[in-house]
């Protein structure tokens, strides 16, 4: 009886091993049922022309130096520093006595080699004159043409006037101050056009183009312009290339050396805007979106084009050939890239 009972033990302290093991076996069978339920939503790409920021500073179009081109005492001023004189307007005037004589004195000249060149010339063609006599009158009256000529710019010169609608920006001389020629006499700056000089990155160079339409901020007020330069080669130091962006300044309100803000409507592109919290970073600290294929978790790297506040505009840094994706919304904190899961559209059409 004894060995009886001892084999009734045995069979069921099996049987209870046996029963044991199986459910330990069946345990990952239950959990590999159970996958994972994400909410997903459908997005669709939109074309999204990207804004280009920047910042520069303004400068005058035109910044001259007037300078005199004659010697002479200044006879008379008719400006002042700081204020807006149209082009053509008279600012000085040189002393022009000794020009006005030197005028008569080359003309005096002047009639008296015309009339040795005509004499010359009818001699010649009669036969009574060589050529080489003809040929000295004639030159001799064309040096005293010149001569003329030049005495008459040098009059006209001490006549300083403005070359262009401009401000005068600096007076470098007083009534009564004698020039010599090559001295400063004004500083004139033009605003009108006035230019907004930035410069750019190498990564946004190529998307830059003379012609190209802009929107300038300058102290909280707007302007349009248009960009009339774009650097071929970049600063050394910087590896920036400079812009250069043209804005209509009839009005003058606008000063040189002010502080802007350029932005630049690029090329439209596809892009699919989602919410600011469903970027996330992969374990390469890249950021990217998790979006769903075949039941398949998958994260793809974006680049984000521009933050509206509400959400983000992004593009993939891989080609998507989809117009539409499955982004998760829901749970996509738990999962990761090729995880089989299951999921339901929040807004399935």
């Amino acid at each position: 009886m004894k060995i009886l009972s001892t084999i009734v033990i045995i069979v069921i302290a099996v049987i209870i091993f046996l029963l044991s093991a199986n459910e330990k076996k069946e345990i990952p069978k239950i959990q590999n049922y159970n996958k994972k339920v994400v909410e997903v939503e459908k997005v669709k790409s939109q074309d999204f022309a990207k804004i280009l920021k920047l910042r520069g500073f303004t400068q005058a179009s035109r910044v001259v130096t007037l300078k005199s081109q004659v010697e002479g005492k200044i006879a008379s001023k008719n400006f002042s520093k700081g204020k807006f004189y149209d082009a053509g307007k008279q600012i000085l005037l040189i002393d022009p006595e000794d020009k006005v004589a030197k005028v008569k004195e080359t003309e005096a000249l002047l009639n008296q080699r015309k009339k040795e060149y005509e004499i010359a010339e009818k001699l010649y063609k009669q036969g009574f004159r060589s050529e080489i006599k003809f040929t000295e009158s004639r030159t001799n009256f064309e040096k005293a043409l010149a001569k003329f000529e030049k005495s008459q710019i040098e009059l006209n010169n001490t006549k300083i006037i403005i070359p262009f609608d401009s401000f005068i920006e600096e007076s470098y001389v007083e009534l009564g101050d004698y020039l010599k020629k090559g001295d400063s006499m004004a500083k004139i700056v033009d605003l009108d056009p006035i230019f907004i000089n930035l410069t750019a990155s190498e990564k946004d160079i190529s998307k830059i183009q003379v012609g190209q339409q802009t929107s300038v901020l300058i102290f909280q007020k707007k302007y349009e312009g248009i960009v009339n330069f774009v650097s071929k080669t970049a600063d050394p130091m910087t590896r920036s290339f400079k812009i250069q962006v043209e804005i209509n300044n009839s009005e003058k309100n606008v000063l040189s050396g002010l502080s802007a803000e350029i932005n630049i409507l690029l090329e439209p592109e596809k892009s699919f805007f989602v919410a600011s919290s469903l970027i996330s970073l992969n374990s390469k600290g890249e950021i990217g979106l998790k979006v769903i294929s075949q039941n398949i978790v998958d994260f793809i790297p974006v680049e984000i084009l521009s933050d509206t506040g509400e959400g983000y505009w992004i593009k993939f840094k891989k080609d998507i050939v989809d117009t539409e994706i499955n982004v998760i919304t829901q749970g996509h904190e738990y999962t990761t890239k090729g995880e089989s899961v299951e999921y339901k559209l929040t807004n399935d059409e």
